[in-house]
C-alpha cells in the first residue's frame, strides 16, 4: 500500500518557530526556509561568505547590500510531476529562501563580487576604508 508523502518538520524548524514567534521580541536570525548553510571567513582586508545552494540556478539567486546587512534570496523550484507520477518519498526542500547576515564592518559596496559555481555561492566583501585600522604616529 502506498501512502502519500507528508513532509515532517525537523527539530530546527520547531526551534525556529519558537524563537521567531510573536512572543519573542528579537529573532535570533532572520531567515525563512532553512536549506542553505553559510560560512564566513576574514583575512583583514575582506570577508568572504560561502552559501551552499545546491540545485539552485544562479538566475534564481538575488543578493542585496544595505549598510552592514547582506541579504541573500533564492528559490528552489519543485519539479512538476507528469499526470501519472506521484512522489513516493521527497525530502528535498523547495520554496523561497531568504537570509540576512549582519556584517562585522562597513564594506566597499562598489567592489563587492559574487560567483556561483557547482551549487556554492561565494561573495567577497572588501572592507571600506573607514573600517580599516589606521596607524597613528606619535609626535
Amino acid at each position: 500500500m502506498l501512502v502519500r508523502f507528508q513532509p515532517v518538520t525537523t527539530l530546527f524548524d520547531e526551534i525556529d518557530s519558537i524563537i521567531n514567534s510573536p512572543i519573542t521580541r528579537y529573532p535570533a536570525y532572520r531567515q525563512t526556509n532553512r536549506f542553505a548553510d553559510v560560512a564566513m571567513k576574514e583575512n583583514g582586508e575582506e570577508v568572504q561568505i560561502f552559501v551552499q545552494l545546491p540545485g539552485i540556478a544562479k538566475d534564481d539567486v538575488k543578493i542585496g547590500l544595505h549598510d552592514t546587512e547582506l541579504t541573500i534570496t533564492a528559490e528552489r523550484k519543485q519539479p512538476e510531476l507528469k499526470e501519472n507520477e506521484q512522489w513516493i518519498r521527497n525530502e528535498i526542500r523547495y520554496g523561497k529562501f531568504e537570509r540576512t547576515i549582519d556584517l562585522p564592518y562597513a564594506v566597499d559596496a562598489d567592489n563587492v563580487s559574487a560567483t556561483h559555481e557547482n551549487g556554492l555561492l561565494r561573495i567577497t566583501l572588501p572592507k571600506h576604508e573607514i573600517a580599516k585600522p589606521k596607524q597613528i604616529s606619535i609626535r
